[in-house]
């Protein structure tokens, strides 16, 4: 059992998972570690090992104020897995979990966002059994708007739309490029973006987003997907005012949205609409993807764009050898019963 940093097998682990979502990857979870964390929290990766090629990793965040560990996430996060390139892997879960409430005395372990109907989810859950975790219990993160487009053009796949949606796009993009006071483009590369991303925080601080509680993280975000070539970075500009700015991220065939933001001084111009159709038909006829994927929320505009709903969860468990996970238990079942009696209203 080791905490450590990254070897060339492990490494080379996180690469084979980033090219399964980029969320899974080294340049995803070491943003986070260095950007997303707060003060009191500290990234670590649990291994066990039962030879140099056989392990499970797992990136987490360990609080020093109250001895929880959680997964390597956060609320930007869209999924999460551990590592596994285990031929056993409930085994060395297992081992992983008792080294973590034995040795570690940690007071209660939470793993998500997480998609309930991979493998390891379930072994993930026995193993976490197994191990003498208590109180272990599943819950619902949020829903996954996506749509699959196999070789479609952007004109098929807006015809597949709503015709209220094509109606408006219609509409208000005529309207926002009238007079050529409108102007709409995407950048990759990492000088453009460095150039872009005082637009971006422009228009966030003008929309209706809540402040960011780690500032440094986007900003850092765009300048290594860029870097990686995932980025594309939408700019609406009205008058020469950014008015509109979006985040996508694209790889392994698939267009991930991150990020939206509007000036609402100017919503009557639906700007991110407008920015956003611009964006789907780039990333649909320049890039090639098979897949758009809205990421985390259950949002109706999602619905219009979207065609299929998936759904995150996550699993949390309690050490009752700690008073602190003991009264974490009690305070889960009495939040539950509550919640059950209100139902029974």
């Amino acid at each position: 059992m080791s905490e450590c940093g990254l070897d060339d097998r492990l490494r080379a682990a996180f690469a084979e998972y980033e090219n399964k979502n980029w969320q899974l990857g080294e340049t995803w979870l070491s943003n986070l570690a260095s950007n997303g964390l707060d003060p009191h929290e500290t990234a670590v990766i649990f291994v066990a090992h039962l030879s140099a090629d056989n392990f499970i990793a797992c990136p987490m965040k360990l609080d020093s104020q109250t001895r929880q560990a959680h997964s390597l996430s956060t609320f930007y996060t869209s999924l999460y897995s551990p590592l596994d390139r285990s031929e056993t892997p409930e085994v060395l879960f297992r081992a992983l979990f008792q080294y973590l409430i034995r040795v570690e005395r940690l007071t209660a372990i939470t793993l998500s966002p997480m998609d309930q109907h991979a493998p390891e989810f379930d072994f993930i859950y026995r193993a976490l059994t197994q191990a003498g975790w208590k109180g272990l219990h599943t819950f619902f993160c949020f829903g996954n708007w996506i749509h699959e487009l196999g070789e479609s053009t952007y004109q098929l796949y807006l015809a597949s739309r709503p015709s209220q949606l094509r109606n408006t796009i219609s509409r208000r993009t005529r309207k926002f490029l009238d007079a050529e006071r409108g102007h709409l483009r995407i950048l990759r590369d990492l000088d453009s973006v460095e150039g872009a991303i005082d637009e971006f925080v422009t228009v966030y601080n003008k929309s209706w987003k809540k402040e960011e509680p780690y500032p440094d993280f986007i900003p850092q975000l765009m300048r290594m997907s860029a870097r990686e070539g995932w980025l594309r970075l939408g700019i609406a500009s009205y008058d020469n005012v950014p008015v509109a700015s979006q985040i996508w991220m694209v790889a392994n065939g698939a267009a991930y949205i991150f990020k939206l933001a509007y000036d609402e001084d100017y919503k009557q111009l639906s700007p991110g609409t407008v920015l956003t159709s611009f964006m789907m038909e780039y990333v649909i006829n320049t890039d090639g993807v098979s897949t758009i994927d809205y990421l985390s929320g259950d949002d109706n505009y999602k619905k219009d764009w979207m065609s299929v709903r998936r759904e995150r969860h996550g699993m949390a468990a309690y050490n009752l050898r700690t008073l602190r996970g003991g009264a974490m238990l009690i305070g889960h079942m009495l939040k539950h019963l509550y919640k059950k009696l209100r139902g029974a209203r």
